[in-house]
């Protein structure tokens, strides 16, 4: 038994030793792919030190948290979170369009309503899905199934220089001026 133990110890020091042992930052893929014209895109990406959970650069090597001071690793490339390494298109997919065709018109490029032809408002008479342009291509990663490490830093940093203070982008209302908003009068006593 005492054998078994020290095997494993020693397995486990050699990986160490070898830098394998690093782990991997954390990257977080929020939010979902559009699947008509109107809808907003509003797919972020999320980077944190797997130690502390901080929000962290991508290639950062050491956590800058003096509490954490961990040591990671990043790969140079992720499964697309939009098409789930499939390569296509998630809205032909879930609208089970198997040419890329519009949805909503069939791919007529027009809708008949009330007796009278109007031109398709989803895909403005290209008849074509206005997310993949009807390649059947996933629009996140081109139908690689795979998003690269610039990918991600890119995406990465607007959310690391996002204010605290914004809105979410899928909510709709504008945001607050610090201007505008409503100032306290000094108090003064009264007697």
């Amino acid at each position: 038994m005492k054998l078994k133990h020290a095997a494993v110890l020693a397995s486990v020091l050699m990986l160490a030793a070898c830098g394998v042992g690093k782990p991997e930052g954390d990257v977080r893929f929020i939010g979902f792919a559009p699947l008509t014209s109107k809808d907003k895109d509003v797919r972020e990406v999320r980077t944190f030190c797997p130690g502390c959970g901080d929000p962290i650069a991508v290639d950062t090597a050491r956590c800058p948290n003096k509490k954490c001071k961990t040591d990671m690793r990043w790969n140079n490339d992720y499964p697309c979170p939009s098409c789930r390494g499939s390569g296509i298109c998630s809205a032909c997919l879930e609208m089970e369009q198997e040419k890329g065709e519009c949805y909503n018109c069939k791919g007529q490029g027009d809708l008949i309503f009330a007796g009278q032809t109007r031109e398709c408002p989803n895909c403005k008479g290209t008849k074509k899905c206005p997310v993949c342009k009807g390649t059947m291509k996933c629009d996140y990663c081109n139908g690689e199934k795979k998003v690269g490490k610039e990918f991600v830093k890119a995406k990465a940093a607007k959310f690391l220089s996002k204010d605290d203070s914004e809105l979410p982008p899928s909510d709709p209302r504008p945001p607050e001026k610090k201007d505008d908003m409503p100032k306290e009068e000094p108090k003064t006593d009264k007697k």
